[in-house]
């Protein structure tokens, strides 16, 4: 009898030992590698889009999402992801205005309501996080505290000698707006519709003085963006201005959306590239 009671005791030490202290660091390792897989199918659905859009291909390509992380079995439930797409999102917007684009004394204008792809990842071990895919970019939030761009669009600005050449891509998702909570897999499907419109402008004497403007929940993150592609790219705080009305501290506050403006002037070349895309989601292999 005190043999028994002795081995249980030493079990049930040892199984206390397990749940406090390898159980956390096992879950925190497979939420950990879920959301890295999760950010890989959003940086891949990207890749496909931008591929489309260079390409002008029409064909419809499928990027799989695992939705939910590994568990523990009778002791550790796994992590369910949730996925919605909203083809016109409140508060997500971007417009480029460009004055004497053509050099005709007419301004260009470009202005889109933006679809997004959103991602929760509602961790309890790991980090929680939020993954946004909007206007070509997919953006990370952290627990509501820090935002990145962890995937840019396409855009880049470049000065060589006197000459600065800007390039913008303006992307627009379509589609019927839904929400999924998978214990297996997704697919999400992109097709291009139409044609990429791609306008390109080139002046010896740099005149133009393009102005974009973005709606976003993320301002910070789109913010800091910007202000790191003007640093690499050699460009001046006067040729390439960045404002925000975020004043939150790179914070989400109750979903607010903020403004964030890119003003340039003297670029010598000017590249605008509008895409559109269908976007749906739907049950894949389990």
């Amino acid at each position: 009898m005190v043999g028994t009671l002795l081995a249980l005791l030493v079990f049930l030490s040892l199984f206390g030992t397990f749940l406090v202290f390898y159980l956390p660091l096992w879950m925190t390792d497979d939420e950990s590698a879920f959301t890295a897989n999760l950010q890989a199918s959003l940086a891949n659905l990207q890749s496909n889009m931008q591929l489309q859009t260079l390409e002008g291909s029409s064909a419809s390509l499928a990027q799989p999402f695992t939705m939910t992380s590994q568990s523990v079995p009778l002791l550790a439930v796994p992590t369910s992801a949730t996925l919605s797409f909203l083809p016109d999102t409140a508060g997500a917007s971007v417009s480029l205005k460009v004055p004497n684009f053509f050099g005709s004394g007419l301004t260009y204008s470009q202005s889109l309501s933006l679809g997004t792809l959103t991602l929760v990842v509602p961790n309890r071990y790991y980090t929680a996080s939020t993954f946004e895919y909007e206007d070509g970019a997919v953006i990370q939030s952290v627990s509501d505290t820090n935002q990145y761009v962890v995937y840019p669009p396409i855009f880049s600005i470049e000065k060589l000698g006197q000459n600065t050449t800007l390039t913008v891509a303006l992307t627009q998702m379509y589609g019927n707006a839904t929400r999924l909570v998978s214990p297996g897999t997704i697919q999400v499907y992109s097709q291009l519709l139409g044609t990429v419109q791609t306008l390109t402008s080139q002046y010896s004497t740099g005149t133009l003085a393009p102005v974009l403007t973005l709606q976003t929940h993320y301002a910070c993150a789109w913010t800091n963006f910007f202000l790191q592609e003007r640093r690499s790219g050699n460009i001046s705080a006067s040729q390439m201005t960045v404002t925000s009305t975020d004043t939150s501290g790179c914070k989400t506050v109750n979903g607010d959306s903020e403004t964030v403006t890119v003003g340039f002037t003297a670029i010598n070349s000017l590249t605008v590239i509008v895409s559109n895309f269908q976007l749906s989601a739907g049950i894949g292999v389990t």
